[in-house]
C-alpha cells in the first residue's frame, strides 16, 4: 500500500472517530437537555394548574365541579400548557381527562384520574390563600412525553444523522485533499532523486514551502548542486590530469623521435633533458599519488613531538640558494614552537609553500615567513611579494590542479597540486590553511596548527 493510501485511510480513520465521538456526546447532551426540558415544563404546568384549581375551589367551596364534569380538569390542563391532543378541549368526550395526572385531597386520598404509583416524581401543592385543599401527582416524564416533544427529539436525530453523513463526506475530501498535499512533494522527491541516480544533476525541484518538506526539497536541491559540483571537477581533474602528463610525454616523444630521425645528437646534453623530463613526470605521478592517498585519508603520517621552528630553518635553508639565483629576498621571524606532528609531512608542506613563493614571485621580490604563538595555536605565516591574487581565485587556490594563470605555461609553475596537498597535511594535523591578499604585494598564507 502506497503512502498516499496510508495517509488518505489515517486521517479519514480520525475524522470518522472525531464524528462519531461528537455525535454520540451531541446525542448524550441532547437527551439530558430534552429529559430536563420536559421534567421543567411538565411541573411549570401542574403548577399552573394548581393555581387555577386553587381559585376555582375558593370559588366553589369544594371539588363538586370536578366530580360532576371531569372535562373541566383537562380543559384547564389544556389551557396550562398541554398539548396532549389533536381535538380542542370542548370537542373532547365529557368523561375525558388528563390521564396522566391525579388529583388528591389534603389527606392524599385519589379524587379524580388514576391511582397514583410509585413512579410519580413529585406533589404539587393545591392552596387557597393559606389552606392546604389538595394535591396532584403526575408520573415521571417518560410516561407524559406528548408528541411535540417526540417530533422535536425525532428532528433532532435526523439532524445529527445528516450532520454525521456531511461530516463523512467532508472527511472524505479533506482526507483527499491533505493526503495528496503531503504526497505531492515527496513523489516529486522520489522521481527527482531518480534522475540524480541516473546522473541528471542539472535538475531542480525549487519549492516556496516553510515547512520539513520543504527544507528536506531544499537539501535534496542542494545535494543535486554538490553531485553536479563534483561531477565537473571530477571532468576537469581527469583533463588536468591528461595535459599535465601529456606535456612531459610529448616533449620525451619528440625528443626521442629527434635522436631516433638523427636530427638530435645522442649526447650528454640530450639525456639531460630527457632525465628532467622524465624528473618532471615523476615528480607530478608522485604529487598524484599522494593526493590521492591524502583525498582517500590514506595517507600516512608518524606524530611525534618536534621543533617545528627548527623544521621552518632547514627548510628556509635548503631552499635560500635558489631564492638567491632569483634575487628574492627571504627573511624569517620564528619563534621556538614545539609541536605534535609527523616531520616527514611537515617539511613536506614547508617545502610546497616555499617552492610556490620561488615560482610565482617576481625577480627582485620578498618572501617573508613568520612563525609564532596566537591563542591557543601557533601561526605559520608566508607573505610574498607581487604579483597578487585575484579575489575571485583566493578559494581556487587550494583545488587540484588549479593555477591562477590560464594558459598552462609549464615555466612558470608547476602542475597546481603544492597547495592542495599542503592543505591536507595541516588538516591531518588539526589545523586550518587559508589564503588572502599580503601586505607586501603579493599572497600570504596563513597556517594554524594546535598547540
Amino acid at each position: 500500500m502506497g503512502i498516499r493510501n496510508k495517509l488518505f485511510l489515517t486521517f479519514l480513520g480520525t475524522f470518522v472517530v472525531l464524528i462519531v465521538a461528537a455525535s454520540g456526546f451531541y446525542f448524550f447532551a441532547f437527551e439530558q437537555s430534552l429529559r430536563k426540558y420536559i421534567d421543567e415544563r411538565q411541573q411549570a404546568q401542574v403548577e399552573r394548574l394548581a393555581d387555577h384549581l386553587g381559585v376555582l375551589y375558593a370559588q366553589r367551596g369544594s371539588w363538586d365541579f370536578l366530580l360532576s364534569d371531569p372535562r373541566v380538569l383537562g380543559r384547564l390542563y389544556w389551557l396550562a400548557g398541554d398539548r396532549n391532543t389533536d381535538t380542542e378541549p370542548g370537542k373532547r368526550d365529557r368523561r375525558d381527562a388528563p390521564r396522566h395526572l391525579t388529583l388528591l385531597t389534603a389527606d392524599r386520598r385519589p379524587l379524580i384520574g388514576p391511582p397514583p404509583t410509585q413512579q410519580f416524581s413529585r406533589l404539587v401543592p393545591i392552596r387557597t390563600d393559606n389552606d392546604l385543599v389538595g394535591w396532584l401527582a403526575y408520573p415521571d416524564q417518560e410516561a407524559i412525553r406528548d408528541k411535540l416533544d417526540r417530533r422535536f427529539q425525532e428532528r433532532q436525530l435526523n439532524f445529527a444523522g445528516w450532520m454525521a453523513l456531511v461530516g463523512l463526506a467532508l472527511s472524505l475530501l479533506v482526507s483527499w485533499l491533505l493526503a495528496r498535499h503531503l504526497v505531492a512533494p515527496v513523489t516529486a522527491l522520489s522521481a527527482h532523486t531518480r534522475k540524480l541516480r541516473e546522473g541528471d544533476y542539472q535538475t531542480r525541484l525549487g519549492s516556496r514551502r516553510r515547512d520539513e518538506l520543504g527544507d528536506l526539497i531544499r537539501h535534496v536541491d542542494s545535494l543535486g548542486e554538490r553531485l553536479d559540483q563534483g561531477q565537473k571537477a571530477r571532468q576537469r581533474w581527469f583533463s588536468d590530469i591528461a595535459h599535465e602528463l601529456r606535456t612531459p610525454l610529448s616533449v620525451l616523444q619528440g625528443e626521442l623521435e629527434a635522436v631516433v630521425d638523427g636530427v638530435r645528437p645522442l649526447n650528454h646534453e640530450t639525456i639531460a633533458a630527457l632525465e628532467s623530463e622524465v624528473r618532471q613526470l615523476t615528480h607530478l605521478v608522485s604529487d598524484l599519488h599522494d593526493l590521492a592517498l591524502a583525498d582517500a585519508g590514506n595517507l600516512r603520517y608518524h606524530f611525534t613531538a618536534l621543533d617545528l621552528d627548527t623544521l621552518c630553518e632547514d627548510a628556509v635553508d635548503a631552499v635560500r640558494p635558489a631564492f638567491g639565483r632569483r634575487r628574492i629576498r627571504l627573511r624569517t621571524d620564528l619563534s621556538p614552537a614545539r609541536v605534535n606532528g609527523d616531520p616527514v609531512r611537515l617539511r613536506q608542506l614547508l617545502d610546497n609553500l616555499l617552492q610556490n613563493s620561488l615560482k610565482y614571485t617576481d625577480e627582485g621580490g620578498e618572501v617573508h615567513l613568520t612563525l609564532g604563538r596566537d591563542g591557543d595555536d601557533w601561526r605559520l605565516t608566508l607573505n610574498d611579494s607581487a604579483p597578487g591574487v585575484p579575489d575571485d581565485a583566493l578559494p581556487k587556490l587550494f583545488d587540484h590542479l588549479y593555477r591562477v594563470e590560464s594558459s598552462r605555461n609549464r615555466q612558470t609553475g608547476g602542475a597546481g597540486l603544492g597547495l592542495a596537498i599542503a592543505r591536507r597535511i595541516v588538516e591531518a594535523h588539526g589545523g586550518t590553511m587559508e589564503a588572502d591578499h599580503s601586505p607586501l604585494g603579493g599572497l600570504r598564507i596563513t597556517v594554524r596548527l594546535p598547540l
